[in-house]
């Protein structure tokens, strides 16, 4: 099985393609009026209409999905975030077991993270004693 798409669903599609298009700058690819597919990585971004919007609830501890986007320095994201309005649920940078993260949350009540590129691992090359 591989990842196809992933998808959102917001009550305002215009307010949608600001903040996914223009805040988090991910082009768009194609609109009507009930959807917009926008590039994300090697992947695409659909976000049909719906009706109401979500809440953020108790983030950490309530079952969610939750996108994960990749940046140089997540206290820069966060930093850019907050001059933009965006609202933050971290103050500083998080450490957790994927790196440095900070959770940010779209119009809607989508709660999404930054995250900081881990450092590759190399495995220990086996040293030969001859």
């Amino acid at each position: 099985m591989q990842l196809a798409n992933l998808m959102l669903f917001v009550p305002d599609l215009a307010e949608a393609r600001r903040f996914y298009g223009e805040t988090l700058g991910l082009p768009l690819l194609a609109e009507t009026a009930d959807y917009l597919r926008l590039t994300l990585s090697e992947r695409e971004l659909v976000v049909f209409r719906c009706e109401r919007p979500g809440t953020v609830g108790d983030y950490a501890d309530e079952a969610r999905a939750v996108i994960v986007f990749a940046v140089p320095s997540v206290a820069e994201a966060l930093a850019r975030f907050r001059a933009q309005g965006v609202p933050c649920l971290h103050a500083v940078p998080a450490e957790g077991p994927l790196g440095r993260y900070a959770a940010f949350v779209d119009p809607f009540g989508i709660v999404h993270e930054v995250q900081e590129p881990l450092p590759v691992l190399h495995p220990k090359s086996e040293q030969s004693s001859a």
